[in-house]
């Protein structure tokens, strides 16, 4: 049972490349669908392993491993088809270029990092719901697709602004 985390989490990388055809394709609707579900197990998954002490080192790797990956390729998918937000979508990559070169930087040193902290989680989460908004309805108004685009921008750049001294304490930490 303490593998479920880990199974759902490798269940969103393997629905991710299917994501990605339907999105390319610009089949919305299938895609919209499977963001919501790749959303929905990156929810049940976190919460499984804190609800159970599910947590593992795999685990440790493999979620945000896959919610990188995930916020990549929608990024990527509206950078093509939205290409009126790119702006937007240039924050949201640099906010996740930031954050893997942070975390890679510190598992190389062999820092344990520790899980998300609530304000990553918050730019997540609303990072998926207008994902899952702007792919399932398609025909949104304009300003509600920009209200959700800038407001997912913001919490990214909070989060990162954030993430970033907690990466260098963690960097100082490993030093000593």
């Amino acid at each position: 049972m303490r593998h479920i985390p880990n199974i759902l989490s490798s269940l969103r990388l393997i629905l991710l490349p299917v994501f990605l055809y339907f999105a390319l394709q610009g089949q919305f609707l299938p895609a919209g669908i499977l963001i919501t579900i790749i959303s929905l197990t990156d929810l049940l998954d976190g919460y499984l392993a804190r609800r159970n002490n599910w947590i593992s080192q795999v685990g440790k790797v493999l979620d945000p491993l896959a919610d990188k990956l995930t916020q990549i390729s929608v990024i990527i998918v509206f950078f093509i088809h939205l290409p009126q937000y790119r702006w937007i979508f240039w924050i949201l990559l640099g906010k996740e270029a930031v954050m893997l070169a942070g975390a890679g930087l510190l598992m190389y040193l062999g820092v344990k990092l520790p899980g998300a902290a609530m304000w990553g989680k918050v730019a997540t989460a609303l990072f998926y719901v207008t994902a899952v908004l702007v792919l399932l309805f398609p025909q949104l108004p304009s300003p509600l697709v920009t209200t959700l685009f800038i407001a997912s921008a913001v919490t990214a750049v909070v989060s990162v602004t954030l993430y970033v001294p907690q990466y260098i304490r963690y960097r100082r930490d490993a030093a000593r």
